[in-house]
């Protein structure tokens, strides 16, 4: 696939700034994607010439906005799946932004709670909705102007290097201090025991480990399809990452990462690689436990313990999710509409000891219930089912090892959904956007390649996307 989206049967939409302007708009625009896994350390968060706000990310994104908007008319469509696709993604910011603004009000009392979140009204929806924003612009980035397949090659690419420096900081400072490995042995491994883990991550990367264990859940499958397509020279880099993953102490991570790296080999039929993985990955469990297979293997099972699905689930069950179940369905505007974004922070049962004073709801579809109400929840659902038949339908017609690692990705993150990350733009889920952008672009560059193949009729482009 060398074709590049240009047209749509109808004059070709032109860009109205050079080519080598927006050569440097392709450039500032993978250097975004670089920097995010270390957009939180300490050399990226101070502020320039200490004007608030002004922190090298921020800048570098505001570039790429500006590119976006002067080189790309953004909500242009070409085709009928992008503007499907944009269509949809403008329902989803609209969704996005009237729970923010909703929030807004709550500031105070969230910033009381949640100390990292601003309380000024200002500085509050600078940094829950700017920064957020940030991340959605790669979705239509990559729709507009990232279209050929060596683009979206290039994306890949970039996303990988920028996991490889990550996987490679992270293991280089676990070896450094030892001690993070040791602190997580006790028994089913709970919050408390990682606090070492997670200070480690949060001083060096600025982020929690579970934030940085999502960063992996979406990028490992395609550091595997770049093994298996582009040869041992790759192989490197996947085992280092898998290393990290062993290394990071997060359940959910290890679970998401094995079910989609498994989801991959399956569908590309490399059953051979997957029993060889598996073979390893029991001999490496039998050899070394280490901190985070101990914990896979023990919770719920430790010594007069009774199994159950709150035992399994580290208390999230009977301390997060019942009492705010329980309160937003006693509450009959809560349940129809929510209490606006970081709703679980307006809770009446904060400081009660009914439930754990955490800053997110530990699953992505109880915490857009708490923030948008059953409505609006209920539509997601609906959404997310619609668009996962549509990407395997699709993806079977296409049978392209890129597509199956992106949607592999994809798997991966909708299992850590049960148990954490969101479906509002957060650092978490960020890499959800530049792969669901590049989903749709492999599906449309193949149904041109399609069209140009035909014999040459009166027949639009667009008659050939919308089968």
């Amino acid at each position: 696939m060398t074709a590049s989206l240009t047209h749509n049967g109808r004059a070709p939409y032109h860009l109205t700034l050079p080519h080598s302007v927006a050569q440097s708009g392709t450039f500032f625009f993978l250097l975004f994607l670089f920097i995010w896994p270390f957009q939180g350390a300490l050399f990226l968060t101070d502020n320039l010439f200490d004007i608030q706000g002004f922190k090298p990310f921020n800048l570098l994104s505001a570039v790429v906005l500006a590119y976006l908007v002067f080189d790309t008319a953004p909500l242009h469509a070409t085709d009928k799946i992008e503007r499907a696709s944009i269509r949809i993604f403008l329902l989803y910011f609209v969704t996005f932004a009237i729970a923010l603004i909703r929030s807004v009000p709550n500031a105070p009392l969230l910033h009381s709670r949640f100390p990292g979140i601003p309380g000024s009204y200002v500085d509050f929806v600078l940094s829950a909705c700017i920064v957020p924003t940030f991340y959605t612009l790669s979705f239509l980035f990559i729709l507009r102007r990232m279209c050929s397949f060596q683009e979206l090659e290039k994306i890949t690419t970039v996303i990988c290097l920028s996991i490889l420096l990550l996987s490679i900081s992270f293991v280089a400072l676990v070896l450094m201090n030892p001690s993070v490995l040791l602190s997580g042995h006790a028994g089913g491994m709970t919050d408390s025991d990682r606090d070492e883990m997670a200070q480690l991550c949060i001083t060096y990367f600025g982020s929690h480990y579970n934030v940085i264990g999502s960063m992996f859940i979406s990028t490992v499958p395609l550091l595997l399809y770049r093994a298996l397509t582009r040869g041992a020279l790759w192989i490197a880099p996947l085992c280092l990452s898998l290393l990290a993953v062993l290394l990071l102490e997060s359940r959910t991570t290890l679970v998401a990462v094995a079910a989609s790296c498994s989801l991959f080999l399956i569908l590309r039929r490399r059953f051979g690689i997957l029993v060889f993985g598996a073979g390893a990955a029991g001999v490496t469990s039998l050899v070394w436990r280490g901190p985070t297979v101990d914990a896979l293997l023990s919770v719920g099972f430790g010594s007069g313990s009774v199994v159950s699905a709150d035992t399994l689930l580290t208390g999230r069950v009977d301390y997060i999710w019942r009492p705010l179940l329980e309160e937003w369905t006693s509450n009959i505007g809560l349940f129809l509409v929510g209490a606006g974004r970081y709703g679980i922070g307006t809770s009446q049962l904060w400081n009660t000891g009914t439930l754990l004073e955490k800053t997110v709801a530990h699953n992505a579809i109880i915490e857009f219930f708490l923030d948008c109400g059953v409505i609006l929840t209920g539509v997601a659902l609906m959404f997310l089912m619609a668009g996962t038949v549509t990407a395997w339908r699709v993806g079977r017609r296409l049978n392209s090892d890129l597509y199956w690692a992106l949607f592999a990705s994809m798997f991966g993150c909708g299992i850590s959904m049960a148990t954490g990350r969101a479906i509002f733009p957060t650092i978490e889920n960020m890499y959800a956007f530049p792969i669901i952008a590049m989903m749709i672009n492999v599906a449309r560059l193949r149904y041109l390649d399609a069209y140009r193949s035909r014999p040459k009729t009166n027949q639009n482009p667009e008659e050939i996307v919308a089968r």
